[in-house]
């Protein structure tokens, strides 16, 4: 993804107000995104995100969640829930209740009108 930590860095505030509003308020901890080949790591601390950077998987940590292709970007501009990409990306998944509460907090369904570049 062309410069995925960037626009996350970009929207920052946003995720932390969002985080701010929910059961997550202060959450410290990290969160691995996987692309299978690339992948993105994001750590917050007393509820800011206070680094973005990229992250390359492997056997031995395979991350929080994963994202195949540009899946990832239909739960970032909220066009679809972690759930409704589960069912149409079978190799979409998120690794415990944590990474799973996260990205809904973040990353929550709404109106969006998504165009998937070819």
């Amino acid at each position: 993804m062309a410069d995925l930590p960037g626009f996350i860095r970009h929207v920052a505030p946003f995720l932390e107000e969002r985080l701010a509003r929910s059961i997550a308020i202060g959450h410290t901890g990290e969160l691995k995104l996987s692309f299978y080949r690339s992948g993105v790591r994001l750590v917050f601390e007393d509820g800011r995100l206070v680094a973005v950077e990229p992250w390359r998987p492997s056997s031995a940590d395979e991350g929080a969640a994963a994202f195949p292709g540009l899946s990832l970007l239909q739960l970032v501009f909220g066009f679809r829930t972690l759930e409704e990409l589960r069912f149409a990306f079978p190799d979409c998944w998120a690794r415990g209740d944590e990474p799973r509460a996260l990205l809904g907090i973040l990353f929550p369904k709404q109106p969006s009108d998504f165009w998937p570049v070819a």
